[in-house]
């Protein structure tokens, strides 16, 4: 193939796109919806009420130490109990590791590697406690994430799903003009009758798609990722993206999704006669992606690393296979003729 040929092609199609509305919408507004409408709509009420898990700032000095002695009832300030049985007992501002509280009240306080028996611990610090008929009201738990960073997590994971569905789903209106809407401009038959091969003529059609479709998708992934983290860093006190599981779903799963897209609506496209029929049938192709990120919702499997490299190499060796189809199923003397 001719790489001068096949640039030829894709300057041809790009100039054309800038003169079509319905194709600059495209590329203009659904990056724009999924990139900042979609997460401030799905993460803003979410991260509004939900609490912070970052530690309470609490300074318990190192003056009054007390090791491995019994409490039976008292009022504790300022105090750090280490390997002791506490009973009956109010502590405030307080530090406790390894030790046993019984029918006490707990603030401001942490309290590590602790059981607390019939009791209360409020507004502390708590790492590796246990709670055995008592109440935990507005603790931090250190070490791990809350229930609520952990939802957070799996949503702003789902959130991939919409990003992936950008270069999925811009090529079924672009691809959809590339043999339809030339048939439409007259400037079809001039086009198959150059001599392109139908390698460099599909190759150039494909990459007019390709680089619009993967250049707005990785500048929307820009202002996703300030305003994720905008939104997210009060929760779980550090900036979520871009992690490597996002940049494996951004950089090489994307882009091969838009692959499988542009090749099958590029079929499509030239074995119809309408638009319309074109775009419907053409975006189908955004199930296999919907499908993946329901079965990961539904607890199969996780979306890390070593599953995001597994799954784009399954859909890499499908787009082999589709891009060997579409050159056996394109056939330009059978447009010619049924396109007169």
């Amino acid at each position: 193939m001719r790489l001068d040929r096949i640039w030829t092609v894709a300057r041809k199609d790009m100039s054309e796109f800038r003169t079509n509305k319905y194709i600059i919408y495209s590329l203009v507004l659904m990056p724009i919806l999924i990139a900042v409408v979609l997460p401030t709509i799905y993460l803003a009420p979410f991260t509004m009420f939900a609490q912070s898990n970052e530690p309470f700032d609490i300074n318990i000095p190192d003056t009054d130490i007390r090791i491995g002695e019994t409490f039976n009832e008292g009022t504790f300030a300022n105090v750090t109990f280490i390997n002791c049985n506490l009973e009956n007992v109010v502590a405030e501002n307080c530090r406790f590791e390894s030790c046993e509280i019984r029918s006490s009240l707990v603030r401001s306080s942490h309290v590590a590697n602790t059981t607390v028996i019939n009791g209360a611990v409020m507004r502390s610090n708590v790492l590796n406690v246990t709670f055995d008929g008592s109440v935990g009201s507005d603790t931090r738990i250190l070490g791990e994430d809350t229930e609520q960073e952990r939802f957070l997590f799996q949503f702003i994971g789902f959130l991939m799903l919409f990003f992936i569905l950008i270069p999925a789903i811009v090529p079924t209106v672009i691809a959809s003009y590339t043999f339809v809407g030339e048939k439409l401009n007259r400037s079809l038959e001039p086009l198959l009758a150059t001599p392109t091969t139908d390698a460099e003529l599909l190759a150039g059609k494909s990459l007019s798609i390709f680089l619009p479709t993967m250049l707005v998708t990785w500048l929307s992934f820009i202002p996703f990722v300030l305003l994720v983290n905008f939104l997210a860093t009060p929760i779980i006190g550090h900036a979520p993206l871009p992690d490597l599981t996002w940049l494996i779903g951004v950089f090489v799963l994307a882009p091969l999704f838009c692959v499988m897209s542009i090749a099958l609506n590029v079929i499509v496209s030239s074995r119809v006669s309408d638009v319309r029929a074109s775009q419907q049938i053409g975006s189908l192709v955004v199930l296999p992606v919907v499908a993946l990120f329901v079965i990961s919702l539904s607890g199969l499997f996780t979306l890390g690393p070593l599953v995001m490299l597994a799954i784009s190499g399954a859909i890499g060796l499908v787009d082999v296979g589709i891009a060997y189809l579409t050159l056996k199923t394109f056939q330009r003397e059978e447009i010619l003729v049924r396109w007169k």
